[in-house]
């Protein structure tokens, strides 16, 4: 019956001859994974160490543990458990890949990679495993590494819509742009395209024809990508822009298309339409031709500015993202991590941060310095026109230090080790955005360093002894 998915009759099957066999290991582990199987994890748990210590050291009841413990993302336990497993039978890929996976949840990347290493040795065609380990060696910055796991993963499975997106994060964080884009592509076989019955644009010259253009990801992924749209508008006579409401007003302001809509309003006629963010690919972008001039986007003068003293540098402040973001916990920080920063005299910052996150509100009333503007803005237009108003900006990897490097403001970017593949790797500027600086981490999770080596700018800056950008 277990076999069979029919869960609730083993189940009942189970619990009728318990009473006759309590201490029976194979009644104790099938019942275990009866509930696992049903979504009953906590249950689970305890059958399974009752299947443990009922008879001899078994692999498939350590194995079976540590998937409950997983479901449960008791991510410690169920790499013990599967550690456990492999000491008792270390030829089964599987739970090599399940150790891996273990391990990743850790943070423990070198455990992973040794891990998912295993999984494929002992079978070599595990698509899955050689996907997990080209995220991993991604993460460790190990590019070419983490590429050829992923040619593995796709040669394997050619369908395989995950592997080819990894290869194309990795691709890309390489520099390797034209072949990004491409496998970038394949993001659509995990998202829910647009449908409309005019045709796809592949990027030829349509005289006379109106191209309509949808920014389908984050605010900052919009604001780098909107560099691209007076290309397209080049090769057709007009450009339909729908975009999240919160840049409408910005990109309406800028002139970015010839129609500027928002989500959920109705679109305008046109002839043939494309992801904005699939532009980069299908201009056949590369390193040596990213459209580099700024500002591409415009601010209007903010008329009610608090001012600072007299001499002051004015600075603009994010230091978290989107919580919502996959990896929002490698690029956030809390507002007292910058305390070297914000000790520095001569400085008066502003707050840009939309929201304040939650434990940070009295921290930021600490420091007199700090003038929190993030609670006016309503849209990222009201937020240019102050970030036109800076000296500098320091911000974490969010929308904001797009925005102040396409106004070609001075901005410096604190970047987690492994970055969004936007930074490339192991440069101090960006070919993005000529005004921006890049302050990396040198070891993962690792963020004093990062903001010292910043505060130090800032006082060289203050001093007169540096230069804003980079």
């Amino acid at each position: 019956m277990h076999n069979a998915g029919r869960h609730d009759e083993a189940e009942a099957l189970c619990r009728v001859l318990l009473p006759q066999n309590p201490q029976d290991p194979q009644l104790l582990f099938l019942l275990g994974m009866v509930l696992h199987k049903t979504g009953r994890h906590e249950e689970a748990v305890t059958w399974l160490c009752r299947a443990e210590q009922a008879g001899p050291p078994q692999a498939r009841v350590f194995h079976g543990l540590g998937c409950a413990c997983q479901s449960l993302k008791d991510w410690a336990r169920a790499a013990d458990s599967f550690a456990r497993a492999i000491e008792l039978e270390p030829h089964t890929g599987s739970t090599h890949y399940s150790l891996g996976n273990a391990c990743y949840q850790l943070g423990d990347l070198d455990r992973a990679v040794s891990s998912f290493r295993k999984a494929v040795e002992l079978d070599p065609r595990d698509a899955m495993s050689w996907n997990n380990l080209g995220k991993c060696l991604k993460e460790l910055n190990r590019l070419e590494e983490s590429i050829a796991a992923y040619d593995r993963a796709v040669a394997s499975d050619p369908g395989y819509a995950l592997a080819h997106y990894g290869r194309a994060i990795s691709l890309l964080t390489a520099g390797r742009l034209q072949e990004g884009f491409r496998e970038y592509e394949w993001r659509w076989r995990k998202l829910v395209p647009r449908q409309f019955p005019q045709p796809a644009w592949k990027g030829e010259a349509a005289a006379g024809k109106t191209l309509f253009l949808h920014a389908e990801q984050g605010f900052g992924d919009a604001i780098l990508a909107a560099r691209y749209v007076a290309l397209a508008r080049e090769r057709v006579a007009r450009v339909i822009l729908e975009c999240r409401p919160e840049l409408k007003t910005l990109f309406t302001y800028s002139a970015c298309a010839d129609v500027v809509i928002a989500y959920g309003e109705p679109i305008p006629p046109f002839d043939c339409f494309t992801s904005l963010i699939s532009l980069g690919g299908i201009l056949g972008v590369t390193l040596e031709t990213v459209p580099r001039r700024t500002p591409y986007l415009k601010a209007p003068r903010c008329e009610d500015l608090p001012p600072a003293p007299a001499g002051h540098l004015k600075v603009g402040l994010v230091w978290a993202g989107n919580p919502g973001h996959h990896d929002d916990a490698s690029r956030s920080l809390r507002l007292e991590q910058l305390n070297p920063i914000l000790r520095t005299p001569g400085v008066t910052f502003y707050s840009l941060q939309v929201p304040v996150p939650s434990g940070d509100e009295a921290c930021l009333g600490s420091f007199p310095n700090v003038v929190e503007l993030g609670g006016r803005f309503k849209d990222f237009l009201e937020t240019s026109s102050v970030v036109a108003e800076m000296d500098l900006v320091i911000s974490v990897d969010t929308a904001v230090a797009h925005l102040a490097g396409a106004l070609a403001r001075p901005v410096w970017t604190l970047v987690q080790y492994a970055p969004d593949w936007r930074w490339f790797l192991d440069r101090a500027d960006t070919v993005w955005y000529p005004t921006m600086r890049l302050f990396r981490q040198a070891r993962r999770g690792e963020w004093q360093p990062v903001i010292e080596r910043a505060a130090e700018s800032l006082r060289g800056l203050c001093a007169g002894n540096a230069q804003p950008a980079h």
